[in-house]
């Protein structure tokens, strides 16, 4: 019994074309979800900083010492938090693009191409490690991620230097 290639391949790039379009909207649910997850965060961090602030100031205290540390503290453990997302959404993002990438690739690949084409358990699996930095270092260099922390920690300095 001999198996028509040419309908093999189709088979195959019919089967490949369904995995990866569901692995694409697999992804864009998590990068959607991380979007909505940081701005809550960096919106949370900013009514913590306001209120602990506020509290601060209405208690009598001087914002100087204790207080800006503890609003520092705040603004870091925010942060992080945030970054850890970020760093996520941004290894998601470089692995729709990938998987964009062969949807565009689909209808021109040989049998060998599509066989080779592999949908990770984790998406973290399907990068390298050098490619695992970049995503590192695009998060820290994200003025998104960077700005409003920045912008609270520099508030905070100004307000310990100003009292």
């Amino acid at each position: 019994m001999s198996s028509d290639p040419a309908a093999e391949r189709e088979a195959l790039r019919e089967h490949k074309r369904l995995c990866l379009f569901d692995e694409h909207q697999s992804l864009s649910s998590f990068v959607e979800r991380e979007i909505s997850f940081t701005a809550a965060t960096r919106n949370c961090c900013i009514a913590v900083w306001t209120l602990l602030l506020a509290a601060t100031m209405l208690s009598g205290v001087e914002p100087s010492g204790l207080p800006c540390l503890m609003l520092l503290v705040v603004i870091a453990a925010f942060y992080l938090v945030d970054f850890f997302y970020s760093y996520f959404g941004v290894i998601y993002k470089m692995r729709r693009l990938q998987v964009r990438q062969w949807i565009n690739q689909l209808p021109d690949a040989d049998l060998m191409e599509l066989q080779s084409w592999s949908t990770p358990a984790n998406p973290f699996d399907g990068l390298t490690r050098s490619d695992k930095l970049r995503a590192l270092r695009d998060t820290a260099k994200s003025p998104v991620v960077l700005a409003v922390y920045g912008l609270l920690a520099v508030a905070t300095a100004l307000l310990q230097l100003l009292s």
